[in-house]
């Protein structure tokens, strides 16, 4: 849902690449099955590393088999088979989907709402059929403690950061105990927290001429030059960091491998892209974002 949260595919080995593959594919035919053929629409990589970081933790064996499906009906690919952490990432992404469709109606306005009025039911149908009415009040809980934070238009990234941390540590966290839940809470914490900081700093330029709140703007001001950037960049490779510390507390396996690669590569050259090879001012052309 993001598009931030993604491997960087050239350093995996040929099996993880189609594990990988696999992953998003059987995700894909997971939400038309879980949450309607619409919410295939909107399927994320984001949940792919949903999907590695649960099921590794629980030392779930992924079965992948080759199979068509009607975009790409001529040629087989690797698809992962369902399991329980298969459903609940797609029930998953129809929550966020649904939240992040009702918070941009309250940002939003001329045709860009309009869209996100028009979009608003097949969210909410898809939200239903998920059936996870327990994790929405929390991410809801969340939302709304996040828009009363930048409401106050802190000068402060930390804040609104650990507050979406705190939504993607439930998330990542639901439904599992004793060390699993500890080290899934923490990837989700972490992982909360850079989607934040990556997206407030890819939206800077879009923020500043509308006028729109961004923590970035109100430390550093309409413009930010080469050193802010890399400050900016160094606190946000520190929860890249904490990612893979927590990493290493999961028994090794593909999916871990996968995983590790999506955080020390993948999410860094995110972290480059948005902050350090853009030209981050008002007047500069905004780097497209990764998807």
């Amino acid at each position: 849902m993001f598009g931030y949260v993604r491997a960087r595919r050239a350093d995996l080995l040929v099996r993880q690449d189609a594990l990988y593959r696999g992953i998003y594919c059987g995700l894909c035919r997971e939400m038309g099955r879980c949450t309607g053929q619409c919410s295939r629409l909107t399927l994320s990589y984001d949940m792919v590393f949903l999907y590695l970081i649960r099921a590794s933790l629980q030392n779930l064996t992924p079965r992948v088999r080759q199979g068509r499906c009607a975009l790409h009906p001529f040629r087989r690919r690797p698809m992962v088979e369902s399991d329980a952490e298969l459903r609940y990432a797609a029930r998953v992404s129809a929550l966020l989907v649904y939240g992040k469709v009702c918070d941009d109606l309250a940002d939003e306005r001329g045709v860009k709402r309009l869209l996100k009025r028009f979009a608003r039911p097949f969210a909410a149908h898809a939200k239903k059929r998920a059936d996870l009415d327990a994790l929405y009040r929390e991410i809801e809980a969340r939302q709304t403690e996040l828009a009363e934070l930048e409401a106050e238009k802190l000068p402060s990234v930390d804040a609104p950061a650990d507050c979406f941390g705190r939504l993607l540590s439930a998330v990542f966290a639901y439904g599992l105990e004793g060390d699993a839940k500890m080290v899934a809470s923490a990837v989700g914490f972490r992982t909360g927290r850079w989607i934040y900081a990556v997206d407030a700093a890819d939206d800077l330029n879009d923020d500043a001429k509308n006028g729109a709140y961004n923590p970035f703007i109100r430390l550093y001001g309409d413009s930010v030059d080469e050193k802010q950037r890399e400050l900016i960049a160094s606190a946000m490779r520190i929860d890249l960091n904490e990612i893979s510390n927590a990493l290493l507390l999961a028994d090794e396996s593909e999916l871990i491998a996968i995983a590790r690669n999506i955080a020390e590569c993948g999410m860094a050259d995110a972290t480059d892209k948005a902050v350090l090879h853009s030209e981050t001012t008002t007047g500069g052309q905004r780097e497209q974002k990764p998807v």
